[in-house]
């Protein structure tokens, strides 16, 4: 029996103790297990229904069920949900029960893939639902439903279908090149030919803007020790994530901490800084602070005093002098933002500069979510463009064949084992 016909349960609420758990079953015998750990008998559909669950005259806990019979359930199988209290040693009886009944724990991600398999869902539809999970900021989270209300389904849909006229018409042209044909339908093919490229390339140009909504940014933050980089990120963390003393050096690797910004992700990093090391822990501080700077949207450089042409040779950088609680400004020097994290003062407008440096305005959603779709839909985009108006008509037919094959690989669930389970690894267990 194939591993995903088999009936699987898993947890599908987060471990540890909690009001309530969720435990998911779904499968063939998702309806007769639960008959044998509970006094049901009959059980309507997507109803909830209270009831005790036992096992062996022993009564576990009290429960609330709900039955999905398929196909009408989001695997597309027979699924129940068991919302029991969220005790781990509820949790653990009650799975311990049906691995004894013979049902399998699900693999991360197993549920949605089997609403793949079942055409609950498509597979577009389904990384929407794997970035929905992971989304961490509202721009994240709204990006993740676009692709899964099916926006990205239906633009791809489209340019496939664009592709096949095209296509059709150009195979016309040489089936039946000596029959009555409408007039100037090359001129026509290269039209649609560049119509198409026209609203690919527009799209692609519109997701490369939008490629740090998925990803969010990275600013570092460098400098000589204590010039207040540590106070900084504590700050805007509103926690303290970094060590802050008054001796210099006391950060010799990494700290990061995220944060959302307007909707958008923005990872600060705080580094060992620049300086002459001391010792090897230092030396490999300061090495991982270089490789740092080069991977960095942007890098905020803490200054002691006037040391700015120490930093000509890093680029995408603010200037920064901390600790204005300390000293006020009498000359307001240009280039350099003056804050302090122990007041606050200054920060709010600093983020704002960061946010406008960083973030392009755009007036849509981004649709191609993903590096995949991207890549997908340059290789499609480079066909299209390589197809030229000397050609010969079967060298056309070709380029648009190919073109199309290629874009209907981003929806094509079979014969892509590895790009599922690369799919599937980012979800949870009980999802």
């Amino acid at each position: 029996m194939s591993k995903y016909k088999d009936t699987i349960y898993a947890l599908s609420t987060p471990t540890g103790r909690s009001a309530i758990a969720v435990i998911r079953i779904s499968g063939d015998q998702s309806l007769k297990t639960l008959k044998k750990i509970s006094s049901i008998k009959a059980i309507i559909p997507n109803k909830t229904k209270l009831t005790l669950l036992k096992f062996e005259k022993h009564i576990i806990d009290q429960v609330l069920v709900v039955f999905f019979k398929k196909p009408h359930s989001f695997t597309g199988e027979e699924m129940v949900e068991i919302n029991c209290h969220g005790s781990t040693a509820i949790i653990t009886k009650i799975s311990q029960i049906l691995e004894f009944l013979g049902i399998r724990l699900a693999e991360p991600g197993e549920f949605s893939r089997r609403s793949l398999m079942n055409d609950k869902l498509d597979l577009l539809q389904t990384e929407g639902l794997a970035d929905l999970i992971n989304s961490e900021t509202e721009k994240q989270r709204s990006m993740a439903i676009s692709g899964l209300s099916g926006k990205l389904s239906k633009f791809v849909n489209e340019i496939n279908m664009k592709l096949r006229l095209m296509l059709a018409n150009t195979e016309a042209l040489i089936d039946f090149s000596d029959e009555d044909l409408p007039k100037n339908i090359l001129i026509k093919i290269l039209e649609q030919n560049k119509n198409i490229i026209k609203i690919i390339k527009k799209e692609i140009s519109s997701s490369e803007i939008s490629k740090p909504i998925r990803e969010g940014f990275l600013v570092s933050l460098i400098g000589k020790p204590n010039t207040g980089k540590s106070s900084f990120i504590n700050y805007i963390s509103k926690k303290e994530v970094s060590i802050v003393t008054n001796i210099p050096g006391t950060t010799t690797d990494t700290v990061t901490s995220t944060i959302d910004i307007s909707g958008y992700k923005f990872t600060f990093i705080d580094t060992a800084g620049l300086r002459k090391h001391k010792n090897k822990i230092e030396e490999i501080g300061i090495k991982k602070t270089k490789d740092i700077i080069l991977r960095s949207n942007l890098n905020l450089v803490f200054l002691e005093k006037n040391e700015m042409s120490k930093y000509v040779e890093i680029k995408d950088k603010f200037f920064i002098r901390s600790k204005l609680d300390k000293k006020r400004v009498i000359n307001i020097e240009k280039n350099i933002l003056n804050i302090s994290s122990v007041t606050g003062e200054g920060v709010k407008l600093l983020l704002k500069k960061i946010k406008r440096k960083l973030i392009k305005k755009q007036k849509n959603e981004p649709i191609l979510s993903r590096e995949r779709h991207l890549n997908i839909m340059k290789m499609v985009l480079f066909e299209l463009k390589s197809i030229k108006t000397k050609d010969s008509l079967d060298i056309i037919a070709f380029k648009v064949r190919e073109a199309l094959r290629i874009s209907l690989e981003i929806n094509q669930k079979f014969d892509i084992e590895d790009v599922l389970d690369i799919i599937f690894k980012d979800f949870c267990i009980g999802k």
